[in-house]
């Protein structure tokens, strides 16, 4: 009977974390409003994508992959599993600058902060390394 418990509770805890992650899944991460609206003061020039390359390859390979298509060396550990960056249907496609810009600098889950790590400037220049990777809006 202890045992029957036991399992009972175990399939209910795993059921319950199977249930939260789902939620997590479905609920996304949308940036607000304002987010959205913001463009990107930073003119995509050459020198401004080649200082976002060096950025990214510094602190956001490892995860999102160098090419962008969020298959990093560290990504086989996250759920979910970091952006894909990559043609109109990449995650990433589906945003503007501003709700780029504010994911970067709020982070969640397994995608940091870089509001201390990078100054704004340094952030717009990874965007517009990051827009060089899909057909941006």
């Amino acid at each position: 009977m202890r045992h029957l418990i036991f399992y009972l509770l175990l399939g209910l805890i795993f059921l319950t974390i199977t249930v939260l992650v789902f939620a997590h899944e479905k609920t996304g991460w949308i940036a607000p409003a304002e987010a959205k609206k913001m463009r990107n003061p930073v003119k995509a020039t050459k020198a401004s994508i080649q200082k976002g390359k060096e950025i990214y390859e510094k602190k956001c390979a490892l995860c999102h992959g160098v090419d962008g298509d969020g298959k990093g060396p560290a990504s086989a550990g996250f759920n979910p599993k970091p952006t894909s960056f990559k043609g109109l249907h990449g995650h990433g496609g589906q945003f503007s600058d501003g709700e780029h810009f504010w994911k970067i600098t709020t982070g969640k889950g397994g995608m940091p902060s870089f509001e201390k790590d990078l100054t704004e400037e340094e952030r717009w220049h990874v965007i517009n390394y990051v827009n060089t990777f899909m057909k941006h809006k």
